[in-house]
């Protein structure tokens, strides 16, 4: 009878085997090495705004108390007792709540400072929010992906919006889907929002629906339709928030 044979030396399967599960492991280290990288900054940027926060909330806090103390103090005084207080003391009151009332006004300018009306890596024009993708993906894909941050995908309602999406660094050269498709219903062309298309800006001899396109990209000059299924970059829109209600 013949015996098997199992190579065991330099070369062998299980050797190959186990370079390549050493590889993969470096591989994910350093995967996982690149990612922290590119994030550590930012989570010390939001600790130090966090920290920064705090500090303020329960100086505001303290603040607050020492005006509820002296309102209290004030009402339990008999009406004869505030008749007969001297000059020196009304004015020694007043001068104090007139100190919590500048402390209470730097207090808010702070916080309006601290407050950001956009998230971290998105960027602010003309009250609205906007996320450039770095990767790519379908046109259905990208509208999920928005709305998991609370958003939608890009809707332009004027040129001036139009302009600052086609200059923006991070979006040049990229082919972007933007929030416009007809797919629900052919030729007619609607936002994600469910508003009709009114202002366009189609390149010349688009839409064409060439083999079916029913999904609109942001191009270097101009607007074009494309098949839903390709990958691309895409931006996401939302409100900015309101510095004056948080």
């Amino acid at each position: 009878m013949e015996e098997m044979f199992t190579p065991e030396g330099p070369g062998g399967p299980e050797e190959t085997l186990e370079k390549q599960r050493l590889m993969e492991n470096k591989a994910g280290i350093f995967q996982n090495l690149r990612w922290w990288s590119e994030r550590l900054p930012q989570v010390r940027l939001r600790l130090v705004q966090l920290l920064i926060s705090m500090g303020l909330f329960l100086l505001l806090v303290t603040i607050l108390s020492q005006v509820s103390r002296f309102q209290q103090a004030l009402q339990s005084w008999p009406g004869a007792r505030k008749k007969s207080q001297s000059p020196a003391t009304q004015k020694q009151i007043q001068e104090e709540l007139e100190v919590i009332n500048y402390r209470l006004a730097r207090m808010n300018v702070t916080l309006e400072r601290l407050c950001r009306q956009c998230p971290w890596d998105w960027e602010l024009f003309q009250g609205s929010c906007y996320w450039f993708s770095r990767s790519q993906s379908d046109w259905m894909s990208t509208d999920s992906a928005c709305q998991h941050m609370n958003a939608r995908l890009v809707v332009v309602n004027s040129v001036s919006e139009e302009k600052f999406l086609q200059s923006w660094e991070i979006r040049h050269e990229k082919r972007t889907w933007i929030g416009l498709s007809d797919h629900h219903d052919e030729a007619s062309w609607r936002w994600v929002d469910g508003t009709p298309l009114q202002l366009s800006f189609w390149k010349p001899g688009e839409p064409n629906n060439d083999n079916n396109e029913d999904c609109v990209e942001l191009y270097n000059d101009g607007w074009n339709d494309d098949k839903c299924h390709k990958e691309k970059a895409w931006i996401c829109e939302k409100p900015m928030v309101s510095c004056t209600n948080v």
